[in-house]
């Protein structure tokens, strides 16, 4: 298995994970917080707004630059 496959299989587990989660929070409304849910509470501090928005810029800086 080359890198790029091993890489795109862990991208593609990583994704179908975030979906199962996703479903599984929406089933279960009473245990888990969907993504909405999650960075709706998130974005309400201003501390935690800023992180996002840097690690935002520093990951479209590495993935759309080049």
């Amino acid at each position: 298995m080359s890198a790029r496959s091993s890489t795109l299989l862990g991208w593609g587990l990583l994704a179908a994970a975030f979906v199962v989660l996703e479903v599984r929070a929406r089933v279960r409304r009473e245990r888990f917080a969907t993504v909405g849910d999650a960075l709706d509470r998130l974005l309400r501090n201003g501390v935690a707004r800023a992180i996002l928005l840097l690690g935002w810029l520093w990951l479209g800086w590495h993935l759309f630059v080049r």
